[in-house]
């Protein structure tokens, strides 16, 4: 399969003209949009989450991942082949979780242009259609990039984060934390949120943190939008008590 990552939305043009060139280039690849609300320009928090999404794909998959707010600059392209998935997309720390938990990588540098292409869309121009070569085993010019010439200031982020990465549809809040064992507390703004294993599990417009579905720590209130009890946002600190 190919699956799409980014920070596009469904609103507007950009998700579906990416989607056409991948389905053009791979007609007989599956494409799933696995998300289309990624944070918003932001690498980051987008590196955590894609990394806990990995339980997803397995061998020979891959993965176009765009969220890109460097478009057009001197930032580099990659292909991240990681246990057997490959991840295609704009060398700006995107994948530095997925190839810092991995056992076996390669990292390549994209030297492959399209004859027109965009300063400003390169999901489309320059990823999409490498993706559908990559799925369909076609060659396109690249060199192996060593990880000295990789984006420095990913290298210098924690391996767990401690802060909100995403705010889903409900206003439940995931953090960038794995989840850990059901002792503990944890603190956001001036309140502490204690532990439980689903929503019913606490009283109505009872907050509480769990063990959500991808693995990482969430904070959500039952039947209630955590964002807004805790006024929060992308991140927005938490810690662990």
């Amino acid at each position: 399969m190919i699956f799409v990552f980014s920070d596009f939305g469904v609103i507007g043009p950009y998700s579906g003209t990416m989607r056409s060139v991948v389905m053009r280039n791979a007609p007989d690849i599956a494409i799933c949009d696995l998300m289309l609300d990624a944070p918003d320009r932001n690498p980051r928090a987008s590196s955590y989450l894609l990394a806990a999404l990995g339980r997803e794909f397995k061998p020979g998959d891959v993965v176009l991942a765009v969220v890109d707010p460097g478009v057009g600059s001197t930032r580099k392209g990659l292909v991240v082949t990681a246990d057997g998935v490959t991840y295609v997309g704009p060398d700006n720390g995107l994948f530095e979780m997925i190839i810092r938990r991995a056992e076996d990588v390669t990292v390549r540098c994209i030297d492959w242009e399209p004859e027109t292409l965009s300063a400003s869309f390169h999901g489309r121009d320059i990823f999409g259609p490498v993706a559908a070569m990559v799925a369909t085993g076609q060659d396109f010019a690249s060199h192996v990039l060593p990880s000295d010439q990789r984006y420095d200031d990913a290298q210098d982020w924690p391996d767990a984060l401690a802060e909100v990465i995403y705010i889903d549809t409900y206003g439940n809040l995931m953090t960038g934390l794995p989840a850990q064992n059901s002792e503990i507390k944890l603190r956001i703004g001036d309140r502490m949120v204690t532990a439980a294993r689903t929503f019913s599990d606490v009283p109505l417009g009872e907050p509480f943190h769990y063990c959500n579905s991808i693995g990482l720590c969430e904070i959500a209130v039952n039947c209630g939008r955590a964002d807004q009890v805790f006024e929060a946002q992308i991140g927005m600190p938490v810690s662990v008590q």
